[in-house]
């Protein structure tokens, strides 16, 4: 689309079981695009199917494998946000689905929001389309019952400032180091963008502690230091 007013067809990728290839979204990275096929559910009878293909060459873009989830439902709109896929998945509402090892192809879900919990079948009720770009980490859910904002208490709020501390450095990538003139650190636990605690650690009430974070994916994370202050966090 260099010249919007003649665009050129760049390559062709394929996968069996065609139904209505109806949209896709990039990873972070670029290496792989995730696809809807809204009826294959319906024709094939099968649960919902994510198919993804490695585009990290655009010359020669080559299917990479199907993901199956847990229901019968039909996928619509999906958006990648960090590791995290939400989909708008019809009868069966929203669902986030964990990324982070897709080189290996696995992908997981991690969590639902089902705006009609009475049925998961394959057809169009339910959720059409999901919104999960806001800053305040909250997403908005639309579709045949209205409009819904899913909020999750431990994302989207800001720095609370009920002790002065300093964190370091943000982004970081290996360590991260969090310090007080005159508060020890006696309690840290980080957060990942779905709520859930992926770290605990208990200090010696030091006014230093400095946190390994080598395991921890790329993306936001927060922070809470001595359950009075909370911080977001960017991992490289």
């Amino acid at each position: 689309v260099t010249n919007k007013n003649n665009p050129q067809s760049i390559s062709i990728g394929s996968y069996g079981n065609v139904g209505y290839t109806h949209q896709g979204w990039f990873t972070e990275d670029q290496r792989y695009f995730i696809v809807g096929d809204e009826i294959d559910e319906l024709n094939f009878g099968f649960n919902t199917r994510t198919i993804v293909f490695d585009v990290s060459d655009l010359d020669n873009p080559t299917f990479f494998f199907d993901y199956y989830g847990n229901t019968p439902a039909i996928d619509h709109n999906g958006y990648v946000v960090g590791n995290i896929f939400y989909m708008a998945n019809y009868n069966a509402g929203l669902r986030a689905l964990d990324l982070s090892d897709i080189d290996n192809q696995n992908i997981s879900e991690v969590g639902f929001f089902d705006t009609i919990p009475g049925t998961n079948s394959a057809g169009f009720g339910g959720t059409w389309n999901v919104y999960p770009f806001f800053a305040s980490g909250n997403i908005v859910i639309s579709g045949e019952e209205g409009f819904f904002l899913v909020h999750n208490p431990i994302l989207g709020i800001e720095d609370v400032a009920k002790g002065d501390f300093a964190m370091y450095p943000n982004p970081a990538k290996n360590q991260l180091t969090i310090s007080s003139m005159d508060e020890v650190i006696s309690h840290v636990e980080i957060y990942n963008v779905l709520g859930q605690a992926i770290l605990n650690k208990t200090f010696s009430n030091n006014f230093s502690e400095t946190l390994d974070i080598s395991n921890l994916n790329s993306g936001l994370y927060l922070v809470k230091i001595n359950n009075i202050t909370t911080k977001k966090l960017i991992v490289n």
